[in-house]
């Protein structure tokens, strides 16, 4: 007789659940809590001491003022992203831009204007 809260193997041996589960929660990138810290350390990292900072104050005012101003969530983007697999840019104000934060989302670290590798689909 077959206890109820066991189930029959196919090779004839007793199992108490399923082999494998099925996991749909994205792993974290950055370990919870952390992510600011995280962001401003690679920001520093980022930063030559060349950067004028009164200038790349001026793109984060701006998007603050677009982001009160529309209702919609504006955010400053780094053109060469600032953290890649393939390029790290730098956090100085002409690598900056402020743009609709889902723009920012699609894009993601994974193009920017002249990459490399954009034109391998053509070949």
């Amino acid at each position: 007789m077959i206890a109820p809260s066991k189930q029959l193997d196919l090779t004839g041996g007793w199992h108490v659940g399923p082999l494998f589960t099925i996991n749909k929660k994205r792993p974290l990138i950055r370990p919870p809590g952390k992510q600011g810290i995280v962001h401003r350390q690679q920001t520093k990292r980022a930063t030559p001491r060349f950067a004028d900072q009164k200038q790349i104050a001026v793109f984060y005012a701006q998007a603050r003022y677009l982001t009160a101003k529309t209702g919609e969530l504006y955010v400053v983007d780094h053109i060469v992203p600032k953290c890649s697999k393939i390029v790290c840019g730098l956090h100085v104000q002409w690598n900056l831009r402020v743009i609709h934060w889902l723009d920012n989302a699609q894009k993601g670290a994974w193009v920017w204007p002249g990459m490399p590798f954009e034109q391998l689909g053509l070949l």
